[in-house]
């Protein structure tokens, strides 16, 4: 690369070592891209492969598989609903779909990891009505799960002590938030030093990472060992609750339709429980060496949904008058019911420890997520100019907005606003099954784009044979579920217009904003297939691809490059 390319791009000389890579076994000689060619990326690429890896883990772990939450209500009651086998295929059916969710994402993220991600595409491959329709339902969606993750540490601790109220707690995780996602940088004599905003967020997202991954391992350990008789019951439980009241549970109603009721009831909780693809995406964008790094993030999610979740589920195959009840913190979690009724000391209180620490890093993901996808959505134009101001690569303004939002929590501390909060989160309702599926549309749309101008897929960093058909697959699955999720409410006796709105008013939200958006611009097509935008951006992407690897030349580096690519 010419001098000239080295400036226009932000790539430094060769030199010195660059960030703390030489800590980590690596010698690399060259310094952060911070800027593009014209200077459209005002975010920076600060987040490092071990920062990358762990998020995605983080992204792929929702609160909801540990226990109920205000975000996920419904967790709780899903095994005893549906019985561990129908808890089990719900699971493993969501799981399929989600895989090839990150698939389809991960294609389109590993060729083109821009800011804004997902909703940059949804304007450049769709129209610009449709992103602008999800654009908001996303950041809706996820601010709102900000304020209810802060409130579910709340709840976390009042399994300690409900003496002091939750505004407290409420405060100091919201400043937590704030803190880690927007934190400015300091004012040091060589710019190139580290970005609190990224770098520290990364450190923050990496170590609640590691408890996530280090709970859900604990307590698939635990589950082997007291069901194989290491209890203080010394009592060998098995699979004995498979039997009774037996693998699978009627629901509504009797027979074989009420097995499959209690099934098909766990796919919408399991939207809560899995992770999706958004958040990863968006960190794409602030990564170092994307189409390095972000390839072997996307290659590992199947592992993560069979390990932490398939073999999660069979875990938690218990038999509990009190499961899904509504005791403080985690006390109505699987887990935790599991070790306080064999009476298993301090166990309780370590899983509802890492339990809190897991809704943390949902709130703090879900946070850096929102503000980003808010920062796209004012570079189109379709939200106030002001938030597109980037200070130090910190879409500030973005932050502060979403947080605000996440502000809402407070109203969870009183009973007379306590319904209100849960209105307004409610409002969310099944909004993740519908953006799910949105994003195999954008990915069908990318697909036929490239095959029209000429790409060929095998110069594609990341592909997976088979995407496009598996994209209407999931489409398709997306919405049958999403189309379904509320058929309890039209069972006789059983009509619930909270619960109504709750599964399907998320529909309303992404079609007015689209409909109306497109009565405004006078548009009602979607761009032509051989029109859509599949290249800006890619300069500044082509400039990382040819800054040269860290090389992995002791053998701690070489392990840091096979855990973290």
């Amino acid at each position: 690369m010419s001098q000239p390319e080295n400036e226009k791009y932000g790539v430094e000389p060769l030199g010195d070592s660059s960030g703390d890579d030489k800590h980590h076994g690596f010698t690399t000689q060259v310094q952060p891209v911070h800027s593009s060619p014209d200077d459209a990326k005002r975010t920076r690429r600060e987040l490092k492969p071990r920062h990358v890896q762990m998020m995605a883990i983080s992204g792929a772990i929702g609160t909801g598989l540990f226990a109920s939450t205000p975000c996920s209500s419904r967790a709780g009651a899903a095994l005893k609903r549906a019985g561990p086998l129908g808890l089990l295929l719900g699971y493993g059916a969501f799981g399929s779909i989600t895989w090839m969710t990150f698939n389809a994402m991960g294609e389109m993220v590993c060729y083109l990891p821009v800011d804004g991600s997902f909703i940059t595409f949804a304007y450049r491959f769709v129209d610009p009505s449709f992103g602008f329709a999800l654009g908001w339902l996303y950041c809706y969606n996820a601010a709102c799960v900000v304020a209810a993750e802060i409130t579910a540490v709340a709840s976390m601790v009042n399994f300690w002590n409900s003496s002091i109220n939750n505004a407290a707690w409420c405060g100091m995780s919201l400043a937590v938030v704030f803190g880690l996602v927007s934190s400015p940088e300091l004012e040091m004599t060589d710019v190139r030093k580290n970005l609190l905003g990224a770098k520290y967020f990364g450190e923050g997202e990496f170590v609640l990472s590691i408890f996530k991954v280090l709970l859900i391992l604990g307590l698939l350990i635990f589950t082997l060992i007291t069901m194989s008789g290491g209890n203080p019951l010394h009592h060998a439980f098995g699979f004995e609750y498979w039997n009774n009241p037996g693998p699978m549970v009627e629901y509504l109603t009797s027979g074989s339709l009420g097995r499959f009721a209690g099934f098909w009831s766990t796919l919408i909780q399991a939207a809560f429980a899995y992770g999706g693809p958004d958040y990863i995406s968006n960190a794409a964008a602030e990564c170092k060496s994307p189409r390095r790094v972000m390839p072997t993030v996307f290659k590992r999610v199947i592992v993560r949904l069979l390990v932490f979740y398939i073999l999660g589920v069979l875990a938690v195959s218990f038999n509990d008058p009190d499961l899904g009840g509504s005791a403080p913190g985690a006390g109505s979690s699987p887990f935790v019911l599991a070790a306080v009724r064999m009476g298993i000391p301090a166990l309780p209180d370590i899983i509802n420890a890492v339990i809190m620490t897991s809704a943390l890093s949902n709130g703090i993901a879900n946070c850096f997520s929102a503000s980003r996808s808010l920062y796209a959505l004012a570079l189109s134009g379709n939200a106030p100019a002001i938030l597109k101001t980037t200070p130090r690569g910190v879409p500030i303004y973005c932050v502060t907005v979403v947080c605000a939002v996440g502000a809402l929590c407070f109203l969870s501390v009183s009973n007379s606003s306590a319904t209100v909060f849960t209105w307004i989160t409610n409002l969310t309702g099944s909004g993740n099954l519908l953006l799910f599926g949105l994003f195999h549309v954008i990915y069908i749309r990318w697909y036929h784009g490239m095959r029209a101008q000429g790409h060929d897929r095998n110069d594609l960093p990341y592909r997976i044979r088979g995407q496009l058909a598996m994209s209407y697959i999931a489409l398709i699955g997306y919405l049958v579920i999403l189309l379904t999720n509320g058929f309890s409410v039209f069972v006789k006796g059983h009509w619930s217009y909270q619960d109504f709105l709750f599964d399907y008013l998320s529909i309303v939200f992404f079609l007015v904003p689209w409909i109306g958006h497109m009565i405004w611009r006078r548009s009602f097509c979607p761009i032509p297939i051989g029109d859509i935008d599949v290249t800006t951006g890619s300069e500044e992407v082509e400039a990382q691809d040819q800054l040269p690897s860290p090389e992995a030349n002791t053998v701690v580096g070489k392990l840091n490059a096979w855990l973290w690519g």
